[in-house]
């Protein structure tokens, strides 16, 4: 089996490796159909120390990457309801289930998290194992390049959700790569009137607007179109998804008083806050952090199959397992405005995404 396996930084290789046998009770054996390739994978690609086999500098194991898989059951551990055959999706994330977050459904806080393809062996491989209850069978409606854009779609379901959006409400969306482009298509369907992507590229600009945005601009005319658009009052709730300070900087000033801004980009780095002026405009900082396979990631594919979010022209490139560090991951990090969501299909192309 071949598998693209992390051992360092900028150190991705494709290798054989033995068959993964029997999945243990509880859990799937899948071939992979498809494998999204995201922000967060070039964090790990990019940021890892060097390391020497067999173990990465930050005393991981080396792994198999891949988080945003969907593939077909081809065996099933004891007690398993999925059938071989059926197509499903994989939510990701290998949470506890007992300790205090897990205990209120706060999985992606469980206090030993791990996910695949993050810490775990995952989906950029020809086939993986995963736990039964984070795989979701999906309809034929969907291709399986399709069904892999599920886990960025729940990361979006969830930031909404966290806005506690009001019906009529003005949003903003600052950053218009996948998640930007996602959650400005959930905040439409969850009551949002209008909503404003703020993005320096022009191409994201054009699908942005195309995909149903109210108004779509460049950061340097974000404040002044915000203050003609609500009357100087501000947006009701502004989404970060720019993954950088200056970002979460300019989200902060385009919420109104008593709104709210919902952090959902990944960034490091740190934020200063008037805080008098934030006491006395109220106005309320939220992190939202991936998602959730019980609530979250079964909404983000009913919204999938009914085709009220439209993820086809968020995918980009379509690409081989044997293309996956020239033309996935080095092409991302050397050209990102170039790339939306790239697909990894590790058994061949499948139907068209």
């Amino acid at each position: 089996m071949r598998a693209a396996r992390m051992y360092g930084r900028h150190d991705l290789r494709v290798v054989d490796l033995p068959d993964l046998g029997s999945p243990k009770p509880g859990w799937v054996r899948l071939q992979v159909e498809a494998c999204g390739i995201c922000g967060t994978d070039l964090e790990v690609y990019s940021r890892q120390p060097e390391s020497k086999e067999p173990q990465l500098a930050s005393g991981r194991d080396v792994f198999t990457m891949g988080h945003e898989p969907a593939g077909v059951v081809v065996e099933a551990g004891e007690g398993v309801e999925l059938e071989v055959g059926q197509r499903v999706a994989v939510e990701g994330h290998l949470f506890c289930g007992a300790c205090f977050w897990c205990r209120r459904g706060d999985f992606a806080l469980c206090a030993t998290l791990r996910s695949t393809g993050q810490g775990a062996d995952g989906g950029l491989a020809e086939e993986m194992l995963a736990p039964a209850r984070i795989c979701l069978p999906y309809a034929d409606t969907l291709s399986p390049a399709q069904a892999a854009v599920a886990e960025p779609t729940s990361v979006a379901c969830r930031a909404v959700r966290r806005a506690a959006l009001e019906p009529g409400a003005t949003v903003a969306v600052v950053g218009g790569g996948t998640i930007g482009l996602l959650v400005a298509q959930v905040a439409r369907l969850r009551g949002a009137d209008r909503v404003v992507v703020v993005e320096p590229v022009a191409r994201r600009r054009a699908l942005a607007e195309r995909l149903g945005a109210t108004a779509v601009v460049p950061p340097d005319a974000a404040g002044e179109a915000l203050r003609d658009l609500t009357h100087g009052v501000g947006a009701d709730v502004v989404f970060e998804a720019g993954g950088n300070p200056a970002a979460v900087r300019s989200a902060v000033g385009w919420t109104r008083k008593g709104g709210r801004t919902v952090l959902l980009g990944v960034t490091s780095g740190v934020l200063e806050l008037d805080l008098l002026s934030f006491l006395l405009s109220e106005k309320e900082l939220v992190a939202s952090l991936s998602h959730t396979y019980d609530l979250d990631f079964p909404e983000a594919l009913r919204l999938l199959e009914s085709g009220q979010v439209d993820v086809g022209p968020l995918i980009t490139d379509r690409i081989g397992l044997d293309q996956v560090v020239t033309h996935g991951f080095d092409a991302l990090v050397a050209e990102p405005a170039a790339h939306l969501k790239v697909i990894v299909e590790p058994n061949g192309p499948g139907s068209p995404g």
